[in-house]
C-alpha cells in the first residue's frame, strides 16, 4: 500500500526551504545561532504582538517540555522534603509527569471534571493531600483552556504555586478574552504536531516580568547578569534556526488558519446527519492540530478503531490511557480516576490537517458512520 492510499492521523508541514531563506541568511550574515539571538528576539516581540501581551510576557524555549520545566522552577522552585508532591491530571500526555519528575516532584495523579475534561479548582482546593503539594499543574486537554480565573484564586488561597501546560492551546491563547495572567505561567509547545511550530520548541507565557526574568536564569544553567550558576536551572534556550521556522510560520499564519477552518467545516458537513455512535469534537472547542471522535462505549471505541485502520487511516490514543496506566507512573499515588479512565477508552484521535482533502474527510467520516452501523447490530442483539 503506498502513501497515497493511507491517511495519516498528522502530516505536520513546516514552512518550506525558499520560506525560511531570507531568515537564514540573516543568521549566516550574523554568526549568531544561540544564545538568545535576534532572531529569538524577533519572534517573541511578534508573539507578543500576536497575544496581545506585554513584550516580557513571552519566553520561548527549546521545547515544550522544557517550557514546562522552566516554568516550574522559576515559579515554584525544585521540590522540598516537606511538600514533596504534585497534583496534577493523569489526563495528559507523559511530557507532563516526566516534567514534574525532572523538578523533584513526585506526581499524584488526580481525576478531571466529565465536561471541560480538566482539573476543577474548587475540587483541589479541597482535595487530602494538599497540604503535602509544593506544586500544581492544570493542563489544557486538547487545547482547551482550564478556568484560569479558578486556578489564580487556588494558588492565591492556598499559597501553593500552580502551572498550566497547555501545549496545544496557541490559538486559544492568542484569541482569549482575559489578559495574560500576571501570578499564573501557561506553557505552550511549539513541536511539529502543534498548530504554530518552529520545529521543536515552546514558550513561557506569563505576565510577571520577574517570574519571567527566573525564566531567562532557569533556561540559562542558573546564569544571570553573570556566568555563575546561582539557582537549578538547564540548557532550554531556544536555537536561531527554530526561531526562523517560527518566523516564517508566522509570516503565513493567517492563511493556515482559514485553512483549518475550512478542515473543520467540511467535517462538520460530512457528519451531519450520520449516526456515528458517538460524537466528534473539532477545532473551535479543541485545538486545531485535533479531530476527536468520543465513542459512546468501550466496544465503539474498538471498533471505529478497528474498521478506521483496515480502511487506511491511521488513529491516535494521544493520550493512552493517561499516566497512570504507563508503567514509569505505575507506581505513583492517584485518586479514584474514573472519568479519566471512561475517556481514555472511548476518545480517538482522527486525521487532521490544515490540508486534508475533502474526499480523505468524508472517507473519514463515513468509515465512522460504518463502524457504529457494525456496533448496532451486536448492541441490539445483547439488549
Amino acid at each position: 500500500m503506498s502513501d497515497e492510499d493511507f491517511i495519516y492521523v498528522c502530516r505536520p508541514k513546516l514552512p518550506e526551504a525558499d520560506e525560511i531563506a531570507g531568515y537564514l541568511r540573516m543568521i549566516d550574515a550574523r554568526r549568531l545561532y544561540t544564545n538568545r539571538g535576534p532572531l529569538v528576539n524577533r519572534l517573541e516581540e511578534r508573539l507578543a504582538l500576536e497575544m496581545d501581551a506585554p513584550r516580557h510576557g513571552v519566553h520561548t524555549a527549546s521545547s515544550g517540555t522544557s517550557a514546562i520545566e522552566v516554568a516550574i522552577l522559576a515559579h515554584a522552585g525544585l521540590a522540598t522534603p516537606e511538600r514533596p508532591l504534585a497534583l496534577l491530571p493523569s489526563f495528559t500526555f507523559a511530557a507532563t509527569g516526566l516534567a514534574v519528575e525532572r523538578c523533584g516532584y513526585r506526581a499524584h495523579f488526580v481525576d478531571i471534571d466529565p465536561e471541560t475534561w480538566a482539573v476543577d479548582p474548587a475540587a483541589l482546593a479541597r482535595h487530602p493531600r494538599l497540604a503535602e503539594a509544593g506544586l500544581i499543574v492544570a493542563v489544557a486537554p486538547y487545547g482547551i483552556l482550564p478556568d484560569m480565573a479558578g486556578f489564580e484564586a487556588l494558588q492565591r488561597d492556598t499559597g501553593v504555586p500552580v502551572v498550566i501546560d497547555a501545549a496545544a492551546a496557541f490559538e486559544q491563547v492568542v484569541t482569549r478574552p482575559a489578559p495574560l495572567s500576571e501570578t499564573v505561567p501557561i506553557t505552550l509547545s511549539f513541536h511539529a504536531t502543534k498548530t504554530f511550530s518552529t520545529g521543536e520548541g515552546g514558550a513561557v507565557i506569563w505576565g510577571d516580568r520577574t517570574g519571567q526574568d527566573r525564566v531567562t536564569q532557569v533556561s540559562n544553567f542558573g546564569f544571570f547578569l553573570s556566568r555563575e550558576c546561582k539557582v537549578a536551572g538547564t540548557n532550554a534556550k531556544m536555537s536561531e534556526y527554530h526561531a526562523a521556522i517560527g518566523l516564517a510560520m508566522l509570516d503565513a499564519f493567517d492563511t493556515r488558519k482559514r485553512d483549518y477552518a475550512a478542515v473543520t467545516r467540511t467535517y462538520e458537513e460530512a457528519a451531519r446527519g450520520l449516526d456515528l455512535g458517538g460524537r466528534l469534537h473539532l477545532p473551535g472547542r479543541v485545538s486545531s492540530a485535533y479531530a476527536l471522535f468520543e465513542a459512546e462505549t468501550a466496544e465503539g471505541f474498538l471498533t471505529a478503531e478497528a474498521h478506521l485502520l483496515e480502511r487506511h487511516v491511521e488513529t491516535r490514543r494521544w493520550y493512552e490511557a493517561g499516566q497512570h496506566a504507563q508503567p514509569h507512573f505505575s507506581t505513583a499515588p492517584a485518586d479514584p480516576l474514573p472519568v479519566t479512565e471512561s475517556l481514555g477508552r472511548r476518545l480517538l484521535g482522527l486525521p487532521m490537517g490544515h490540508d486534508l482533502s475533502t474526499a480523505d474527510v468524508t472517507h473519514i467520516v463515513d468509515c465512522l458512520a460504518e463502524a457504529a452501523a457494525l456496533t448496532r447490530p451486536a448492541a441490539m442483539m445483547q439488549g
